[in-house]
């Protein structure tokens, strides 16, 4: 089961990755992968949710 993330890992999980910032709305960016998919990250907040961190790992290819 996968629990709540705190936002700086994630973010750090993601450059790891290759994935870069496209532009930033709000309290949302969205991040580009190396091969072109592109993922919106609410990352205005503290955490990020379990349900939002599972959609992560499944787009950069892990369980």
């Amino acid at each position: 089961m996968v629990s709540e993330q705190p936002t700086r890992k994630v973010v750090k999980q993601m450059r790891d990755a290759g994935w870069v910032p496209l532009r930033t709305v709000g309290s949302h960016t969205t991040w580009q992968s190396p091969t072109g998919a592109t993922f919106t990250l609410p990352d205005g907040h503290r955490t990020i949710s379990p349900g939002v961190y599972r959609q992560l790992l499944k787009a950069l290819g892990e369980k």
